[in-house]
């Protein structure tokens, strides 16, 4: 069987175009819609791959903070 896979690691400068911002909710919604139907690659083998995460936070390392907890998505 195979898979379609997504592999998505974005930092986006704040703020952010209000007309984005507005579809962030959307956006995350579609996302854990799909993960619904994720399942790991070689689920229960030595070389299990986990493909079921999606998660998001805001960084502060650009102001020498640190970042804010991950939100699951």
């Amino acid at each position: 069987m195979s898979y379609i896979r997504f592999n998505l690691d974005l930092a986006v400068k704040q703020p952010i175009p209000q007309a984005l911002q507005n579809k962030l909710p959307a956006i995350r919604d579609a996302i854990k819609q799909l993960k619904a139907y994720a399942s790991k690659i070689n689920e229960g083998q030595a070389n299990e791959e986990m493909t079921v995460r999606a998660a998001y936070h805001i960084c502060h390392h650009d102001e020498g903070l640190p970042c804010e907890p991950e939100q699951e998505v």
